[in-house]
């Protein structure tokens, strides 16, 4: 599990993170969500361990991460960032590489990352003439074999906005093979969306949070209530359920708009 219990972080009066908890399960996908500002990618920034807490708990594995070092931290989670660093002159091959320097890993394991993160055809092209959709895929798949070279039972992948450069149909497919691999490689998957109808096809959690503040946080069918989602976003949404009650989507309502 990975476990945080009333964390908060404070910059002067102002709390950014503010009492905020949530567990996170091996072979889950946790989604968190809500509007811009809310904290959510500063809150990721407190679970990797990136960023230390004012106050509050939060191990890995049951390990309290202010007792991890850089090593151990790496071994327990990988994280991609809304946007990566990369340097000219390399190709996706060795971007992925990175990924097992500190652990060690086969000669030869990157090569499965890149294939589950559907990338392989990129490995000998140079990053920078990449899309940033492909560039992405190659940066998941580099904290991919981070973790699948790490040697532990328990590990969690963190994710800021992994969407953010997809299309709506390559968006839902990438989520879809994310919590696929979360199930397969038994891998606890931390991200945060905007879209709201992909967090609710593909999330087994979600953590919508407000100013700070966790405003809810369960199951898709217990957290996606419209008239929560109206009130936290400030806007009228349609919500349209499928005859046998399998599909649904939140669709955002024009205001009519008034004559002069």
């Amino acid at each position: 599990m990975l476990e945080a219990r009333r964390l908060t972080l404070r910059r002067g009066e102002r709390a950014l993170i503010d009492d905020l908890s949530l567990t996170a399960a091996c072979g889950e996908l946790t989604l968190i969500v809500g509007p811009n500002g809310a904290g959510k990618s500063t809150l990721l920034s407190l679970l990797s361990g990136l960023t230390p807490p004012t106050s509050g708990d939060l191990r890995l594995a049951g390990r309290d991460v202010r007792t991890l070092g850089a090593r151990d931290l790496a071994r327990l989670r990988a994280v991609v960032e809304q946007e990566p660093g990369w340097q000219p002159g390399f190709n996706a091959a060795e971007l992925v590489m990175m990924g097992g320097y500190l652990q060690g890993g086969s000669r030869n394991g990157w090569r499965e990352a890149m294939r589950l993160m559907q990338c392989d055809a990129l490995a000998k092209r140079q990053l920078e003439t990449l899309s940033g959709g492909e560039r992405q895929r190659v940066h998941l798949a580099r904290a991919l074999w981070q973790l699948m070279s790490s040697g532990e039972s328990q590990r969690f992948w963190l994710l800021d906005e992994p969407t953010a450069a997809l299309d709506f149909g390559l968006a839902d497919a990438l989520l879809a093979e994310v919590r696929a691999l979360a199930q397969t490689l038994r891998l606890g998957v931390v991200a945060v969306v905007h879209d709201l109808n992909l967090a609710w096809r593909h999330a087994d959690q979600i953590l919508l949070m407000e100013s700070g503040r966790g405003a809810a946080f369960g199951p898709p069918g217990e957290i996606m209530q419209k008239d929560r989602l109206e009130a936290l976003y400030g806007v009228r949404l349609a919500e349209l359920i499928s005859h046998d009650e399998q599909l649904r989507a939140f669709v955002p309502l024009a205001e009519p708009r008034t004559r002069d």
